[in-house]
């Protein structure tokens, strides 16, 4: 089930990422009224189609043909779906960008999903190196950072004067970030159950369980912004920054010699309120709940910020460390502050370090994970996977007799 659900949100986070390239497009010719753009994101929405059928092929097929077979008909399928959606258009120029987007996108689809079966038989071959991290791929990754495309595609279209792009990209992300979160939790439930096997004793259901709790919470506090996003649609301010790049010519009237004083004319804004009646004011409730959101909004910002900041330092500070492990901690913390800063080659170690500095590269050399500090010299050897090793023995008895023994 967990799975399917997974897999659900790639296809969403993909098919929504590829549906809002063209409105986007469309917007900077697009002129009011806008029969054509009312429709056209959900015309759009039909890329879904190809990145299911090619998910399931590339898991289906076997061989390099057979899934390029089954490409060429998804593509063929796509194609006819496509000009089913988009023949009721009249305007030929649309038809032929929609068509030629969404022949490029399912495309790439394509190709996107056989590149990545091959670089996985290639990762597979890699994951002995302790430095090796997997390719990202794109399409198969959902990430709240693609709310900054959906955030510059509405801000776009508020710039262009196009109502049906902004209502399309608001939608895009209301649909996406409940799609990123479920794929989040769910990623990294099976990346700690995975990092944990040995010490977790908790069920597998309980974890799913914590996390669906704190997720459900994260739901929440999205859908009351969801809702306050949706109350304010009616006033947004649109403007048209193309009639500001226009040269504006000027028809001076010409002057005569006497002025006449001209009389004033009706106020349009008293003919309005004549007309529909005083304005209501706005909603104390409103008010209020914007005025949080605001402040939330400053302090996620200055924590994600602390938090960056943060983690340079850190990154920085274990970047000392070639092999990004701090294994020097297996020493006692009083015994390390006395032992000199004196460099290993200026002077001669005696046998009590010369011991402890072997038992720290036998160690290295099995185990790559930082050892806890609550952690026994018979249960690092253990958790390294050598305590049953005949040199590992010898060296144990002479390591414990050159940390815990009176005599240097």
């Amino acid at each position: 089930m967990r799975k399917n659900i997974k897999k659900a949100t790639e296809w969403i986070h993909a098919a929504l990422i590829l549906a809002i390239i063209l409105p986007a497009f469309y917007t900077l010719g697009a002129k009011q009224p806008d029969p054509i753009g009312q429709t056209l994101y959900i015309r759009c929405l039909a890329v879904v189609l190809p990145i299911i059928l090619s998910d399931l092929a590339i898991e289906k097929c076997r061989g390099l043909l057979t899934y390029l077979a089954a490409g060429a008909l998804s593509l063929a399928v796509t194609a006819a779906l496509g000009w089913a959606l988009i023949s009721p258009v009249p305007d030929s120029s649309v038809q032929g960008f929609y068509m030629t987007f969404l022949i490029i996108e399912t495309g790439a689809v394509i190709l996107g999903r056989a590149v990545g079966r091959l670089r996985q038989k290639r990762d597979d071959l890699q994951k002995t190196d302790p430095s090796w991290r997997p390719a990202p791929d794109t399409l198969r990754t959902p990430s709240l950072f693609v709310l900054l495309l959906f955030g510059a595609v509405y801000a776009l279209a508020l710039n262009l004067d196009n109502p049906a792009v902004c209502n399309a990209a608001l939608f895009s992300a209301m649909l996406y970030t409940p799609a990123a979160l479920v794929h989040k939790y769910i990623c990294e439930t099976e990346t700690y159950l995975a990092l944990n096997k040995r010490t977790c004793n908790l069920p597998s259901r309980r974890i799913y369980g914590i996390g669906a709790g704190m997720l459900a919470i994260f739901l929440l506090l999205f859908l009351l912004t969801a809702l306050a996003a949706l109350t304010t649609v009616s006033g947004r301010t649109y403007r048209d920054i193309r009639n500001a790049l226009t040269p504006i010519e000027f028809d001076y009237p010409q002057l005569s010699g006497e002025l006449r004083p001209e009389s004033p004319g009706e106020d349009p804004a008293q003919a309005l309120i004549e007309q529909f009646g005083e304005p209501k004011p706005t909603p104390e409730w409103l008010i209020t709940l914007s005025q949080i959101l605001e402040i939330a909004i400053l302090a996620a910002v200055a924590i994600a910020l602390l938090r960056v900041i943060f983690r340079t330092f850190r990154a920085f500070r274990e970047a000392a460390d070639e092999n990004g492990d701090l294994v020097e901690e297996l020493q006692e913390t009083e015994r390390a502050a006395r032992i000199p800063k004196t460099p290993a080659g200026q002077r001669r170690l005696s046998e009590r370090e010369r011991i402890r500095k072997e038992y720290r590269k036998m160690i290295r050399r099995h185990r790559k994970d930082r050892p806890a500090r609550h952690e026994s010299p018979t249960e690092i050897e253990r958790n390294a996977g050598i305590a049953e090793n005949a040199d590992m023995q010898a060296l144990h008895d002479r390591y414990e007799l050159a940390r815990y023994g009176q005599k240097d």
